[in-house]
């Protein structure tokens, strides 16, 4: 089983908060990615995902917002050389889709739970 930071992107897109939501939208077309990072004074602050972006469009029919008026920022947080095993008990007793990925003490990427279920989708694809 791998760790959590096996599965952290290397250079993930980061943009500040402020950002309009049609500009992220962008960023994510244009890198092929479902998600992008938010950062606040240079510290991450928190993510805003595909899904996010389309449930903006339909309920209120434009994306001219700033992304952090909808990012998610965890709460919870989890220690990079954890097991993916350990935050997947931790996605499902807190019953949360995100959680913030630390490295001596500071936040270094998030991790939702369909990254996992990615993760072990393509292992078994790969392996049989």
């Amino acid at each position: 089983m791998s760790k959590i930071s096996h599965i952290l992107l290397p250079n993930p897109v980061v943009i500040p908060t402020g950002t309009q939501l049609d500009e992220a939208a962008k960023l994510m077309k244009a890198n092929k990615i479902t998600s992008v990072l938010v950062s606040k004074n240079g510290k991450l602050a928190g993510i805003i995902s595909v899904e996010d972006i389309i449930n903006i469009a339909a309920e209120r029919g434009r994306l001219d917002i700033p992304v952090d008026t909808v990012m998610h920022s965890p709460q919870l947080s989890i220690d990079s050389g954890k097991w993916l095993f350990d935050a997947i008990i931790m996605f499902e007793h807190n019953k949360e889709s995100y959680l913030s990925v630390l490295e001596n003490g500071e936040k270094i990427g998030i991790i939702r739970a369909d990254d996992l279920l990615h993760t072990y989708r393509f292992n078994y694809e790969t392996q049989r």
